[in-house]
Parts: structure tokens; sequence; C-alpha cells
């Protein structure tokens, strides 16, 4: 005979287990930059970028010398980064990997290969309070983003400026998931009586195609204390193949407690919800003759300026991907509202689709593009009017990057970088950074690449953390891209 107790516990299990479903299942609807000189200096780009880098993120330098070169064009460079809160290498190994099973002498006990026997851990207090620090302002954020660039070219000089376009694929994807589904799993319903709150759950995703036209020119004057003022926009039509967005999502799960502080036996767990998805995509069937047929389009753009205020110290902000677009082709709203009790394990369905909400069609609706402000400066040393004589070239640079919304690839959390390129020789780049915030909080970079006056060759990861502290792994990156020069 299974106890309340023991069944609550396994109504608590199902209940985690369907909402995972849920969303896993409502997640596959489908920005960050391909540039390894970009990603290995931690994203810093707003003063630093030039050329190709500069597309997307500071058009102001596309009118600003990239080592030389008159045109650059590449062909798919890529990128993609991976995280997520919600588990870390540490934890999986101490937690959900078992124990070793003792013998009557109380050492390891082997099987009949010779194998240390596991046995499931018990968690205890401090262990589970331990797994629930993963959740920073209970919430864990995962994230995933992965970019292509079919095509891009940049032309510059003095007389034209600098003229540049590019068509990139991005996808991304935002997970939110409150704390209150894992103490759900980990505490189950004690017989004291619990509540989960489950508010701000969200589930953001995207497949966008990007056709950016951007034109940047040196200003024909200077200021007393700015001079080489450049400035620059870009226009971006928009494709997108799949969006799937959560507008709102309010949740609570709690055991129903009489007056005396006892389990009411007969509905032992009982919830409220109230959430609006929205969702568009190109048709299931057939990809490949849909392609060319988006769900939606939309307008973009992008405002930089960028001046030197002394000699090799250049300062720049940006101001990306401002509009949205409009979703028109297989439209659903996905709409949850109610109250819903449950008295028997055998109801977990009951649960599952209460949280799954009814699907419907709806009309056109609307997405931002992840529209951010970026301010920054960068010093080149080595040509620095207090230097005289330095070993190669160097540039460091720092960012400020400020969100305004939580559209994939971006987020309203803040984010400091600072990052550092050094050529012992022309051809060698070697390149770092930290950058602090965001959705991914700490982040050291590393890139190397190798640089010809015809060609490029770049990559670089933002998870270099990984090699000095492999335990607390959680995310991953990396960016590969090739260009030429003329």
């Amino acid at each position: 005979m299974i106890s309340l107790n023991e069944k609550r516990h396994y109504i608590g299990m199902m209940i985690v287990f369907a909402l995972g479903v849920v969303m896993t299942n409502t997640s596959n609807a489908g920005n960050d930059r391909v540039s390894g000189r970009t990603i290995g200096m931690s994203r810093a780009f707003t003063a630093s970028s030039r050329g190709l880098d500069a597309l997307g993120l500071n058009p102001a330098n596309l009118a600003l010398d990239d080592r030389g070169s008159t045109v650059t064009f590449e062909f798919v460079p890529f990128g993609f980064r991976a995280g997520s809160d919600f588990i870390n290498y540490q934890i999986y190994q101490d937690y959900f990997t078992g124990q070793d099973s003792l013998d009557v002498n109380g050492q390891p006990a082997v099987d009949q290969n010779g194998k240390t026997v596991r046995v499931a851990k018990d968690l205890s207090q401090s262990d589970k309070d331990a797994i629930l620090e993963l959740f920073p302002g209970g919430i864990a954020h995962t994230q995933f983003n992965f970019d292509v660039t079919e095509f891009g070219f940049t032309v510059q000089s003095a007389t034209i400026g600098g003229i540049g376009f590019s068509v990139s694929e991005r996808v991304g994807v935002n997970l939110d998931i409150p704390e209150g589904y894992l103490k759900m799993l980990l505490q189950a319903f004690p017989e004291t009586g619990a509540t989960y709150n489950l508010d701000n759950t969200s589930v953001t995703a995207s497949w966008l195609r990007e056709f950016n036209l951007s034109y940047a020119r040196v200003l024909p004057f200077e200021l007393k204390w700015a001079k080489n003022i450049s400035v620059g926009i870009g226009i971006k039509y928009i494709q997108g193949f799949g969006y799937f967005g959560t507008d709102h999502y309010l949740g609570k799960i709690q055991t129903v407690v009489t007056r005396d502080g006892t389990v009411l036996a007969g509905i032992p767990l009982s919830g409220n919800f109230d959430f609006l998805q929205y969702q568009s995509h190109i048709p299931d069937t057939n990809y490949v003759d849909n392609i060319m047929n988006p769900a939606g389009t939309g307008l973009g753009f992008d405002f930089g300026v960028s001046a030197e205020l002394f000699q090799a110290f250049r300062v720049g902000m940006s101001i990306t991907d401002i509009g949205k677009v409009t979703w028109d082709q297989n439209t659903k709203a996905i709409v949850g509202t109610g109250h819903f009790e449950v008295s028997d394990i055998s109801q977990q369905d009951s649960v599952k689709n209460a949280f799954k909400g009814d699907t419907h069609d709806t009309t056109a609706f609307t997405s931002s593009l992840p529209m951010a402000l970026h301010i920054g400066a960068s010093l080149q040393l080595d040509k620095a009017a207090f230097i005289t004589n330095f070993p190669g070239q160097l540039v460091l640079a720092a960012d400020l990057h400020f969100g305004f919304n939580e559209e994939p690839g971006n987020t309203k959390t803040p984010r400091f970088a600072l990052g550092a390129e050094y050529r012992p020789i022309n051809a060698i780049p070697i390149r770092t950074g930290i950058s602090i915030g965001g959705r991914e909080r700490f982040q050291w970079s590393l890139g190397l690449g190798i640089n010809t006056p015809v060609w490029d060759l770049d990559f670089a990861t933002e998870s270099i953390a990984l090699l000095t502290n492999p335990s607390s792994f959680r995310s991953g990156s990396f960016t590969l891209g090739m260009r030429f020069r003329i």
C-alpha cells in the first residue's frame, strides 16, 4: 500500500516530468556574431571592430581602415554558444551519479567483474540546498545560439566611405526555469504543506534570416575634442522561419492544507495558472519547398558613431536591432488559465493537459528584434603617444552592453566586457578577454588566428574556463571563420 506522502511525492515527480515534456515539445521553433576576433576579445567590439566585424555591431567602424584592405569578403563563418544554470559537471558528479555501495566491512562493494557497485544517493537537506544554488535570483537561465553567415563583404576607401553587406542565419533559444520546478522534484509535497511558485517561466525561440546593408562615412570636419568622427547606419530585411514566444506565465502548485495545518487527504494537490504564448512557423512538411517562403518578415536598423579622442584612443556607441518581425503564417496562440485539483496519481494527464493549455489559430503578431545599446572604448597601445618602443601590436578594448528585451541572443541584464588582441608579429593575433554579467554571468575567452595580406583564418571560444575549472563547466562556445582581402 502506497502511503499518502509517497503518493504526493510520486505525483510531484510526475508533474515536473509532464511540465518538462510540455516545455520541451514547445521549444522546437526555430544571436551572437560569427567573428573569431570579436569572440576572442569577449565581444568587446564597439570601438575596436573593423570591416566585416563591424557589420551589425557598430556600422560606424566600416569607414575606418581595416588593415589596409579595400575589399574583404567571407563565406560561411559560423559560431555557436550554449549554456545553462540548470546543471554543471560538479553537481552532476556529486548528486546524480549515485555513490559507492559498502560491504559489511564498510569497504566499497564490487561485483563479479571487479567493478565498484554504485547505488542511489539519498539527498540531505544540505545537498538539496547546494543544488538549488544553481538558480541565481530564483531563475535558471538556459540559452543556445547558432549563427552562420552565408556571404558577407565590405568595401572601404577614403572617397566612398565604408559599405557592407551580409546574409546571415540566426537560430536562438532562451529558456528561463524558476526554482519551483526543482523544489517540487527535490522536496515533493510534505505533510506540513508546500507551495511552489512557477511564475516567469519563459521559452523564447526563433530562426531568422538577416539581409544587412550598412554604410558609414568619416565626417568632413573635426571637433576640438574629437577627430576622425565616423557615423554609420545599417538597414536589415528580416525573414523569419520560426518563432515561439512567451508573453506571460504565472503558475502555482500547492498542497491543500486545512485550517488546523493538516493536508486534505481527498484533494492533496491544487494549482493555478495563467499564461499566453505565441508561435508561427513555415509548414512542418516539405521544408525545402518552403524555405524561401518565410512565416514572418520585418525591418531592423543599426546606428553607430565612433571618434578618436586622442592618439590611438577611440570611443564608440551603437544601438542595434531596432525593429520588429510580423509573423502572419501558421500563427497560433497557446492560452492557459484556470485552476486544477489532483486527488490521485492517475490524474497526472489532467495536470499535463492543464499546463499545456489550449492551442488555437490567431491573427498576425509581432516580435521584437534583440535591440541593445553598446558603449565602448579601445586603445592601440603600441601607437599611443606615451609609448616609444613596444614589441608587437596590442589593442585593448572595454565595452558595456545593455539589452532592451529577452529575445534570443539578448538579455536585459547588463554585461561588461574587457578584451585584448596582441600581435607579436602581424600574422599571428592572440586574443583574450573576460565578460561579466548577461545571461552567462562570467565568460573567459581565447582566440587565435593566422592573418596574411590576402586571407584570415580565425577561431575562438568563450569557454576557456573549462580548462582551468572543469568541475563548474556549464557552457560552451566555438567560432570559426575565414575571410579574404583585396
